[in-house]
């Protein structure tokens, strides 16, 4: 029998609500889904850098102690100069410190003293070949040469004559005997006068074999002999030595070892 629209209305609502009431109930047990399992720890995230700087570390551990990284290679003569030119480098130190005390020393050697040796007999016994001697250069501006002082000097023209040398600026070392105004005199066996007085010279190595006539010094000059009196070319060869040709006067030997000491003078 067919129902009208009225009625099929309340029934449709009915079954509406039994519905919903169903789908509310508890599930029996058989039907229920397992509970949730908790999740897994989540292994610790590293970052790549952490990972790689891991693997070096093992990988060094593996080959020993790390090696030092090998030094850079030395500059070339091009940079050096480059760094000269620039103000910098181990050449521009070298330079820096090395000019100062190259031109230090020079002045020494010029104005104040400067080292000779001995290269020949001329002067023994006072000296023997190789002794190193200390030239004070000072005194020569200050005072005029003195009797029985050892000098060094730059020989005459005549003295190159005599050797038959060239000259080529070796310096000769002789003792003075005669300053100026003084009279100079080699009497019979080899005895020195000196203004009409015989000399004693402790320092000769054996009486002169010549003889000279009395001379008298010219001003601006002195009269040197050697102290080996028959090997010496000296001034009674070749005269007076002009007193501007002295270098400076001997003052100390300081080789070799076993003769160090201040130079004998016998000032008179």
């Amino acid at each position: 029998m067919a129902l009208s629209s009225r009625r099929l209305l309340p029934l449709l609502l009915l079954l509406s609500l039994a519905a919903a009431t169903r789908a509310l109930r508890p599930t029996p047990p058989s039907r229920r889904l397992p509970p949730p399992r908790a999740p897994a720890p989540r292994a610790s995230q590293e970052r790549p850098s952490e990972r790689v700087d891991e693997l070096l570390n093992a990988l060094q551990a593996a080959d020993g102690p790390p090696r030092a990284a090998p030094p850079p290679p030395p500059p070339s003569w091009r940079d050096e100069l480059r760094l000269l030119r620039e103000g910098k480098g181990e050449a521009f130190e070298f330079v820096r410190e090395f000019i100062p005390t190259f031109a230090f020393f020079m002045a020494i050697r010029i104005a104040i003293v400067e080292p000779r040796y001995i290269p020949s007999l001329s002067m023994f016994p006072t000296f023997e070949v190789n002794d190193q001697l200390a030239v004070e250069k000072v005194s020569k501006w200050t005072r005029p040469p003195k009797r029985g002082e050892v000098v060094v000097f730059n020989p005459p023209p005549y003295f190159w004559e005599l050797t038959g040398k060239k000259s080529d600026g070796e310096a000769v070392i002789k003792r003075v005997v005669a300053v100026e105004g003084d009279t100079v005199e080699v009497r019979e066996g080899g005895q020195l006068f000196l203004n009409g007085v015989l000399q004693e010279e402790p320092f000769t190595n054996e009486p002169a074999d010549y003889t000279l006539l009395p001379l008298r010094v010219p001003a601006g000059c002195v009269f040197v002999l050697g102290d080996n009196r028959n090997h010496s070319y000296d001034s009674h060869y070749w005269g007076f030595l002009p007193v501007e040709n002295i270098i400076g006067h001997a003052t100390f030997r300081y080789w070799p070892p076993n003769r160090i000491g201040a130079v004998p003078e016998y000032l008179h």
